[in-house]
C-alpha cells in the first residue's frame, strides 16, 4: 500500500471520529498522522478544528498557522483559521481570511456564511444578510441560512421577512424548530393560528430530540399565554424548563461560592482610589442587571440618542475577567493583585477591551454595553472603566423572575431553569447589589422597570441627566430606533412604552408557589 492510500485510510478514521466528537482522540491521532507525514495539510486542519471544538482557540490558530505554511491554498484551513479569530474577537483577521477565501473559490459556500456571522456579531446586519443570501446562491438547501436570515432581519424589527426565512428553513427540515421558537418570538397568536396547529402537529407526529421539544416547548407555551390558556402555557413551560436543565451544567453551590469570593476580595479593595489612577476618558455606557429587567429598553432608549452606538451585549468584559482574575473558574486574589496594583497593567485591560470594538466602526462619542450579568463585574468596572456609567435596571423580582422561566437562553444563562436555582441565583444578585451599593455609594443610577413604564419621560430625563446627555425628543420616541435587537426582547423593545406587563407574575402564581416563597 502506497503513501497515499495510507493517508487516506487514516483521515476516513479521523473524520469517523468527528461524527461522535471525541475530539481529545482526534488531538492526539492527528499528532501521530502529523509525525508521520509532517507535509500533509489536511491533518493540521483536523487538529486545528478538534482544538477550537474544545473551546481551545489560540492553540488552534498555532497549528492551523502550520498547516497554511505548507498549503497556502488550503481553504478549509483558512476558513478555520478565519473562524478561530473571530471566536477570540480579532475581527480584522478574521475578515481578511473570509475574504481571501472567497477569492480563491467565488462558490465557498462556508466562507459566505461564516462572514455574515462576522457582520451578524459587528451588528452590520445589512452586510450579513448580504453575505447570507450569496452563501444562498450555492446551496439553498440549508435551513441553518434561512434562520441566519431570519435572526438578522428580526434583530432590524423587520419580522415579515423574519418569518418568512424560518418558516423556509420550516420547509427545508420540519424538526427545524428553533425557527418556530424565532417565529413565536415577534408574533401575537390566537387559539386558531395556523403555525400554532403546526407546532402542535409536530410534537404529536414527529419523532423529535430533547433539544427540538424545548425549542417547541417555550414556542407553544408563548402562543397559549397570548390568548388565555394560562395553564396549558404553564404545562409546555415546566416540560421545556425540565428538559433545558438535563441539557446545561449548572451548579448552584458553585455559584453561591462564586459570589462570595467577590464580596470577599472587594470589601478589602478601596474601589475609589482608582479614579484618581485612571485616565480613560472614553465614554462607556454599562446596562446591567439581571436579564428580562428592561435592559433591551433601556438601551433602545439611551441608543436613540444621537451621540450614543448601542453596542447590544458585548462578551467582551466577561472574556477579560474570566481569563485575568480567574483560574480553574475560581477567583484568583493573586492574579488581581498583580494587575491593579500596577497602573500600567491597568490601562493595558481596558486597552484590551477597547481593540474588540474596532471592528464595529464606531464614530459616536457615547456607546453602550448591555450585557445584564456585567453586574457581576461592577467592581472591576470602577478599576479599568472608572470614568463610565453604570445604569442598573431592576424589575419587581417575580415579574422578572417569571420573565426568566418563560425563556430559553444561550450563552451563560443556565440558573432559570427550575423554580429553586431560579430563585436562590436571584437572591444571590439581589444581596451582590447590596453589596456594590454600600461598597460604591452613588456610583451607579437605579432605574425601576416600573417607573420607566409608567413614568417615562422623568425617568428617560433622569438616564439621560445621569449619562451628561442633552435633553433629546428621539429618546422617548425610542420605537423608531434602528439599532438592531438580539435577544428575547427583540418583539416587545420595538414597541412604544406599555405597561401590560406590569404584575404579568400573577398569571402564574398559583403554580410557581415553590419560586414565589424564596423571593
Amino acid at each position: 500500500m502506497d503513501n497515499i492510500e495510507k493517508i487516506k485510510i487514516i483521515v476516513k478514521e479521523i473524520q469517523n471520529l468527528f461524527y461522535t466528537k471525541k475530539y481529545g482522540l482526534i488531538i492526539q491521532e492527528t499528532k501521530k498522522a502529523i509525525k508521520k507525514y509532517p507535509n500533509i495539510s489536511i491533518f493540521y486542519n483536523m487538529m486545528g478544528l478538534a482544538l477550537s471544538k474544545l473551546g481551545k482557540f489560540n492553540d488552534a490558530i498555532l497549528v492551523l498557522k502550520k498547516g497554511l505554511g505548507i498549503n497556502q491554498n488550503d481553504l478549509a484551513i483558512i476558513n478555520n483559521l478565519a473562524n478561530a479569530y473571530k471566536n477570540i474577537f480579532h475581527y480584522e483577521e478574521a475578515e481578511k481570511l473570509y475574504k481571501i477565501s472567497i477569492e480563491k473559490k467565488k462558490d465557498y459556500f462556508n466562507a459566505y456564511v461564516n462572514y455574515g456571522n462576522l457582520k451578524r456579531d459587528l451588528n452590520n446586519f445589512t452586510e450579513a444578510i448580504a453575505q447570507y443570501k450569496n452563501a444562498l446562491s450555492y446551496n439553498k438547501n440549508i435551513p441553518d441560512i434561512y434562520y441566519s436570515l431570519s435572526m438578522a432581519y428580526q434583530a432590524l424589527g423587520n419580522f415579515k421577512e423574519a418569518e418568512a426565512y424560518a418558516k423556509k428553513a420550516i420547509e427545508i427540515n420540519n424538526k427545524y424548530t428553533k425557527a418556530d421558537l424565532l417565529i413565536s418570538r415577534s408574533r401575537k397568536y390566537n387559539a386558531e393560528d395556523e403555525h400554532l396547529k403546526k407546532m402542535n402537529e409536530k410534537l404529536l407526529k414527529e419523532n423529535l430530540n430533547n433539544s427540538e421539544k424545548v425549542d417547541l416547548y417555550f414556542a407553544l407555551a408563548k402562543a397559549h399565554e397570548d390568548f388565555g390558556e394560562i395553564k396549558k402555557s404553564f404545562e409546555y413551560l415546566r416540560e421545556g424548563n425540565k428538559l433545558q436543565r438535563n441539557n446545561i451544567n449548572f451548579d448552584l453551590n458553585f455559584e453561591k461560592k462564586s459570589f462570595e469570593d467577590l464580596k470577599n476580595f472587594f470589601s478589602k479593595i478601596d474601589l475609589n482610589k482608582y479614579k484618581n489612577i485612571s485616565n480613560d476618558s472614553r465614554n462607556i455606557i454599562f446596562i446591567l442587571g439581571m436579564p428580562r429587567s428592561g435592559t433591551t429598553l433601556t438601551e433602545q432608549i439611551v441608543s436613540a440618542h444621537s451621540k450614543v452606538y448601542g453596542s447590544g451585549e458585548l462578551p467582551y468584559l466577561t472574556k477579560i475577567t474570566n481569563e485575568k482574575f480567574y483560574e480553574n473558574r475560581t477567583l484568583s486574589e493573586n492574579k488581581i493583585n498583580e494587575i491593579i496594583n500596577n497602573e500600567e497593567q491597568i490601562s493595558q485591560v481596558a486597552e484590551e477591551y477597547y481593540s474588540y470594538l474596532k471592528g464595529y466602526k464606531i464614530s459616536s462619542k457615547f456607546l453602550t454595553d448591555k450585557a445584564p450579568l456585567n453586574f457581576l463585574w461592577i467592581g472591576f468596572i470602577r478599576i479599568f472603566f472608572p470614568n463610565s456609567k453604570i445604569i442598573h435596571c431592576k424589575r419587581n423580582a417575580k415579574d422578572n423572575c417569571v420573565s426568566l422561566y418563560k425563556n430559553v437562553f444561550e450563552g451563560g444563562i443556565n440558573f432559570c431553569y427550575t423554580e429553586n436555582e431560579l430563585g436562590e441565583y436571584y437572591k444571590l444578585y439581589e444581596n451582590l447589589m447590596v453589596f456594590w451599593e454600600s461598597k460604591l455609594p452613588g456610583a451607579f443610577l437605579n432605574i425601576e422597570y416600573e417607573k420607566l413604564v409608567t413614568e417615562p419621560k422623568n425617568e428617560i430625563k433622569k438616564i439621560l441627566e445621569y449619562c451628561e446627555l442633552s435633553w433629546e425628543e428621539n429618546c422617548l420616541n425610542f420605537s423608531d430606533n434602528k439599532t438592531p435587537i438580539k435577544t428575547a426582547s427583540v418583539g416587545q423593545a420595538r414597541n412604544r412604552i406599555y405597561s401590560s406587563s406590569l404584575n404579568s407574575f400573577s398569571k402564574y402564581e398559583v403554580y410557581l408557589k415553590d419560586l414565589f416563597n424564596l423571593l
